[in-house]
């Protein structure tokens, strides 16, 4: 399974209306066992951990079953540091 195709597995858990942010879907992807393999092998050389979430929270905002909620909310890094992210929501 691509990362698009398990990031999109796991948006197809939630329910219309559901809010939730990237790091919803990055601690899914890196903490179940059936997800992290994919985020694993798609991680780019020469990238940081910072700049590749940005592209797992791009891939979020491409699917056609989200939409930006147009709120940013802070919640912890999977560093444990707090930061703003964009808040989604299903549609």
């Amino acid at each position: 399974m691509t990362l698009s195709e398990t990031i999109q597995e796991i948006v197809n858990s939630f329910s219309e209306g559901d809010l939730f942010d990237s790091h919803t879907i990055i601690n899914e992807l890196i903490t179940k066992s059936e997800y992290h393999i994919a985020y694993l092998r798609e991680y780019p050389e020469n990238c940081s951990v910072n700049q590749y979430h940005g592209q797992i929270a791009k891939m979020i905002g491409n699917l056609q079953n989200v939409k930006a909620f147009g709120k940013k909310v802070k919640t912890h890094t999977i560093y444990g540091d707090i930061s703003e992210n964009e808040l989604w929501q299903i549609v």
